[in-house]
């Protein structure tokens, strides 16, 4: 069974966290080495809520972070949504729904904090994130596609059921 709670503050959480992220994002290449200090415990946890998924074990199998509505991190969401960032699960650890259990969780706690909506991105080759986001109900939001450098960002919006009177025009 699945769990997904809050990141506890600890050294040793810090350290699967940053071991998580690097391997997923630097490695797997979607991020720049020269940006690998991004993905550092402090940066991460200062951008909001770091949730962490575990089964019977203590190890970190996946994380994502809720960005709150302060926070500087925020780059695309409109005053009513949150975002969702750094979605990673480890290898080994992948096709058990580790990463739908995460996302799930994270829009609970979304529409707990009042938002109407919730904005991501991710990048053209990440084929298995846009799937589970899709499955999660997610939809594109091409209008919203950026780049960065060389890299081409794919945005994703999710609108809450009971927002009947949000339109993807007012999220951004």
């Amino acid at each position: 069974m699945i769990q997904v709670e809050q990141l506890e503050d600890s050294a040793q959480a810090d350290a699967a966290l940053e071991d998580l992220l690097y391997e997923t994002y630097v490695r797997g290449g979607f991020t720049d080495a020269i940006l690998a200090h991004t993905l550092r415990a402090p940066a991460i946890r200062s951008r909001g809520i770091v949730l962490a998924a575990r089964d019977r074990t203590p190890s970190l199998l996946g994380t994502v972070t809720l960005v709150a509505r302060d926070s500087p991190a925020r780059r695309l969401a409109a005053s009513d949504e949150l975002e969702l960032h750094l979605l990673a699960v480890r290898p080994d650890a992948r096709r058990r729904g580790i990463g739908e259990a995460l996302v799930r969780d994270a829009l609970q706690r979304a529409k707990a904090q009042g938002a109407r909506g919730v904005v991501l991105w991710t990048q053209p080759t990440m084929d298995a994130a846009q799937r589970l986001y899709r499955r999660c109900g997610f939809e594109r939001d091409a209008s919203a596609d950026f780049r960065r450098g060389a890299r081409q960002f794919l945005v994703h919006r999710y609108v809450f059921a009971n927002s009947d009177t949000y339109t993807r025009s007012t999220a951004r």
